[in-house]
């Protein structure tokens, strides 16, 4: 960055691109958006605009109350903690563990605690804390969530006008 004359954004850049974890390595930068930050040294939501997030999305949309409670702590920069199963299979995207999974393995979530143990019933259980990966991931799903209820308001809107002018009629 300082051969871009760019030192002073450090911290702003970490905040959006930073979060990234491979192993115990756990200061990696998204590459994509890096780049494209360099180029036009604007910051901006550069990995999430370069593919479709319409199936994170209908899951979220179509997912459980408290898929939908979970998701909106995650927003809030809170983490949760949930057990899952990092092998993902399509069909069970309809379950919650398998939604977390999916953004996990997608990128969009990252792990900060990972738990193994032996319940006293003699479950075995693992357990994740989870949090959104950066700030660029958070500006995307805040971004979705507001055109999701943009939708809503105006299918609301729509519908209304229609049954007023139903009841207007003799």
């Amino acid at each position: 960055m300082e051969e871009y004359g760019l030192s002073e954004n450090k911290e702003k850049v970490k905040q959006w691109y930073d979060g990234f974890i491979f192993g115990k390595q756990r200061e990696i930068y998204n590459p994509w958006s890096i780049t494209n930050y360099l180029k036009t040294q604007t910051l901006s939501s550069y990995w999430t605009n370069s593919s479709s997030n319409r199936l994170v999305g209908t899951l979220i949309q179509e997912g459980s109350k408290n898929l939908k409670i979970s998701f909106e702590r995650l927003l809030q920069g809170e983490s949760i903690t949930t057990e899952m199963d990092e092998q993902i299979v399509y069909d069970q995207l309809n379950e919650e563990a398998a939604v977390w999974s999916l953004l996990l393995a997608s990128g969009y979530l990252k792990v900060e605690k990972f738990e193994a143990y032996m319940t006293n019933f003699g479950e075995w259980k693992q357990e994740y804390e989870l949090k959104l990966t950066n700030f660029e991931v958070k500006v995307m799903f805040r971004n979705m969530v507001r055109n999701g209820l943009t939708m809503l308001l105006l299918f609301t809107i729509i519908l209304s006008k229609h049954c007023w002018r139903e009841m207007e009629r003799p």
